[in-house]
């Protein structure tokens, strides 16, 4: 149920539990919470899966029903056409990264420079929340919730 993204709470219902000691339940019996995890990393090869044949390209079959009239009633006729989906530029790139690195991405010479920077410590990153200034630093302030 979980490679198929049922929700916990359903998945609960079905075998007569609530969602919460389901997931006392996970916390308690290791082999439960594997079961979650190896639902979901198939989840992710049928979707990688699902995106390397997007990237590629394939082909598929259109079915169409026709349905004539004769003098001696109603014909149904069935038209197969193949097809070919052609490859997906976006599944590609994003294949390529992924897999193979930066060499691959459309902004690698401005990720290089920034690196470059950031190594070198030229880079000065400021907070917005005051006049304070960290060399090669991120400083993030929380704001409180109102």
């Amino acid at each position: 149920m979980v490679e198929k993204r049922v929700p916990q709470k359903v998945i609960a219902e079905a075998i007569g539990l609530s969602e919460r000691t389901l997931i006392k339940l996970r916390k308690a019996h290791v082999k439960l919470n594997q079961a979650f995890i190896e639902g979901k990393e198939v989840m992710k090869v049928q979707l990688i899966d699902a995106m390397l044949q997007r990237a590629l390209g394939f082909e598929y079959e259109e079915i169409q029903t026709i349905i004539e009239e004769t003098k001696t009633g109603t014909k149904k006729r069935l038209v197969k056409n193949k097809r070919r989906a052609l490859p997906d530029i976006g599944a590609i790139k994003y294949l390529l990264i992924i897999h193979f690195g930066r060499d691959y991405n459309d902004r690698k010479d401005e990720i290089e420079l920034m690196r470059e920077r950031i190594e070198k410590g030229d880079e000065v990153w400021t907070n917005e929340y005051s006049d304070e200034e960290a060399v090669g630093v991120i400083r993030v302030r929380k704001q409180s919730k109102k």
